[in-house]
Formats: C-alpha cells, structure tokens, sequence
C-alpha cells in the first residue's frame, strides 16, 4: 500500500510540474508602442508656480506591469535650494500608466505614507508634460510644472 502511495504522490508532483512549465511557455508578455516608447530615459525639469526651473534630473521607467510601472530617477542640479529638500536626490518611484487616455502618474517616494513628491502628466510623443506637487499629511505644500524629454543616446 504504502508502495503504490508514493507512486500516486510522485505522479501528482510530476503532473502538476508538467504543466506548470507548459503554462510557463505560453506566458508571452505583449506590450503596445506606446508602452515600449515610454519604457526609455528621460530629462526632466520642475518648475515653480511662476514657471522659474527649480530642478532638473533624469528617470527612466523601467518595468511595466499593467497598469503599473516603476524605476528610477536622480536629481542632477538644484536650481534654487528651496527645493533641495521637497524633492528626494534620487531613488526607486512607482506609477501607473493609463494607455487609452495617454497619461501617467508617479510617486517619487513611494516608500512612505506622507512626504510624496506626485507628477501627473500626459505622453507626447518624446515628451511628458503636467504638473508635480509635494504631499504631506497637512495637504498639498508646494506645486509647479514638470516636463521631460527623451533622452537620445548615440551609438
């Protein structure tokens, strides 16, 4: 008995082993031209609510799970100090890309509850352009303009 229960066992294990695999096969991850245009780097300046650049970085999203999106980013020149501390340096952001209406937003702290840096913005062809602001738990405390430019690299 105990015989013919290992061999049921091992035959479950291998079964469901099988067709795990198949499955793992045919898991093709289809993404649209607008999705692999997006997937690149970027230059991106922020500006304050008079439209004076108080900021410029890069970000590059990276990984698109549909909706989402994360990657990474760093701020590159601090134009006026004020905002040296609003925005973090540098690090991992997440988002969520909505295709149809060609808009995207991120969270440039994802990490944590209270102290986000929020950009909301439209996809243009090589570029991205909306608003960012500054959250905390006492509401909304700075805000300006942001856009970004792809980044061409020369081979």
């Amino acid at each position: 008995m105990k015989k013919y229960l290992t061999l049921f066992v091992l035959m479950i294990i291998l079964t469901v082993t099988i067709s795990g695999c198949m499955r793992c096969q045919s898991n093709v991850v289809y993404t649209s031209p607008l999705v692999e245009s997006f997937l690149t780097n970027y230059s991106f300046v922020l500006t304050d609510s008079t439209g004076a650049t108080v900021l410029e970085g890069t970000m590059k999203p990276k990984i698109f799970e549909d909706p989402d999106f994360t990657g990474v980013f760093a701020v590159t020149r601090v134009i006026n100090d004020k905002y040296s501390s609003i925005v973090p340096q540098g690090g991992k952001f997440s988002g969520v890309l909505d295709e149809k209406k060609k808009k995207a937003f991120i969270n440039l702290n994802p990490a944590l509850a209270d102290n986000n840096v929020f950009l909301r913005f439209d996809i243009k062809d090589n570029e991205l352009s909306g608003t960012w602001e500054k959250s905390t738990m006492m509401g909304i405390k700075d805000r300006g303009g942001f856009t970004a430019t792809k980044v061409v690299i020369k081979k």
